[in-house]
């Protein structure tokens, strides 16, 4: 499941690499930061302080935006108005960082979806080339308004989720123009980024509905995977468990922590129970703690070990754990939470991947018992999931970014 170690480049670059988000926002562009450094690049990721530890692991130069205060009150704002003043000021600390970090030398800039829209104003003042890294498309982010995905909706609704989000750049990229004497075009002005800025999707193409409209200069490459802990080792409880009976099913949901543990946790317990099965469950964010003597807690464990060794796997749909089961050949049973969540699960569900999606807000004990059930009992999702599977293993997301980072190189030499 390791990556292969990139080929070096003949023509180094500084990148530098800007991303935030949630946990499922960060471990894909660690893969890629460091498949950047190993080909001979030289990386500085910006991000905040809560994930610097991520990347400095692997002994990458992080340039921390000090967020801590901004991220602590992400939850408890109830109004639109509140969240967007706090995303608006954290969107200002972000492009004074950005742009200190750009100013002492870079050669390409890499952004994160919630990065680009300061990125973009950056690497045209300096003159850098500025190439968009996503893991979801904004159209994603309104699953339901693009079910079907026919090709007017996806594209109105792409430049709808940019419309929503633009008031928390208007006064950070305002300010940016100003400082590098950048004028604004209509598009980047209204509804930021362009869709004219080039995207490198971190995602399967073989996953998205037949003819979904991406922008012209965007591209889904197939996913970027988070790198093997060189230091890591499984614990002995972890072996044991799996060494003592079958294969367990496992239960996570990453960084979704507006769970009602509880209720999670009662479900989980009682499907166990009712199927006679054994479960690994991952506390994530959520910190989930299930009773059972046929139930193993766990804290964090590379994926690219654990699902191969899963009999199915229940998850929140994220696009990075998606992609993970799928390269694993392990079948899912998606329970999506927000945000592009849905649409993973419900392209899971078109592909004859699993039996069905259950929003988390629905789930409980009985629905969770029903569609494992049918999951473990029809060979025919293994089969399909592991026909899907070869096809997601064979995509290396990262070369195709690597490739792009030194074609930029060259047209800059």
């Amino acid at each position: 499941m390791h990556s292969p170690t990139p080929r070096p480049s003949a023509a180094p670059q500084r990148v530098l690499l800007a991303t935030w988000g949630s946990t499922g926002d960060i471990a894909p562009y660690a893969g890629l930061a460091v498949a950047l450094e190993e080909a001979g690049h030289r990386v500085t990721v910006v991000t905040s302080n809560r994930y610097a530890p991520v990347f400095r692991r692997h002994r990458l130069t992080v340039r921390a935006m000090p967020l801590d205060a901004q991220e602590a009150t992400i939850g408890p704002h109830r109004t639109w108005r509140a969240r967007i003043a706090n995303a608006a000021h954290m969107a200002d600390v972000g492009a004074r960082c950005l742009l200190d970090a750009a100013r002492e030398g870079a050669d390409v800039l890499l952004a994160h979806p919630l990065m680009h829209p300061l990125a973009a104003v950056i690497g045209k003042g300096l003159r850098v080339p500025c190439v968009g890294a996503y893991t979801v498309s904004h159209a994603m982010m309104l699953p339901a308004l693009i079910s079907g995905t026919p090709r007017r909706r996806y594209t109105v609704t792409d430049g709808l989720t940019r419309l929503i989000l633009s008031p928390v750049y208007r006064t950070a990229a305002a300010r940016l123009r100003r400082e590098l004497d950048v004028k604004a075009g209509l598009a980047d002005a209204v509804a930021p980024p362009s869709p004219r800025h080039p995207v490198r999707y971190g995602f399967a193409p073989a996953l998205l509905p037949p003819g979904l409209p991406l922008p012209p200069g965007h591209r889904a490459v197939g996913p970027w995977h988070p790198p093997f802990p060189a230091d890591w080792r499984p614990d002995d409880r972890l072996t044991d468990f799996l060494r003592s009976g079958p294969p367990p099913v496992y239960f996570g949901f990453g960084s979704m922590n507006e769970l009602d543990n509880a209720r999670v946790s009662r479900a989980i317990e009682q499907a166990v129970q009712r199927l006679g099965i054994r479960a690994v469950v991952q506390g994530g964010w959520a910190e989930l703690d299930v009773p059972g003597d046929d139930i193993l807690n766990i804290g964090e464990c590379p994926h690219s070990w654990l699902l191969p060794r899963m009999a199915a796997a229940v998850h929140h749909a994220g696009a990075g754990t998606t992609h993970a089961c799928l390269r694993s050949r392990t079948p899912a049973l998606p329970v999506p939470v927000r945000l592009d969540q849905p649409f993973w699960a419900s392209r899971l569900h078109a592909l004859g991947l699993t039996p069905g999606v259950t929003p988390m807000r629905r789930l409980d004990g009985g629905i969770l018992t029903a569609g494992l059930a049918r999951l473990l009992a029809d060979p025919g999702y293994r089969e399909r999931t592991h026909r899907t599977g070869e096809v997601v293993a064979g995509l290396d997301g990262t070369a195709a970014v690597l490739q792009e980072v030194d074609r930029l190189g060259r047209d800059r030499g």
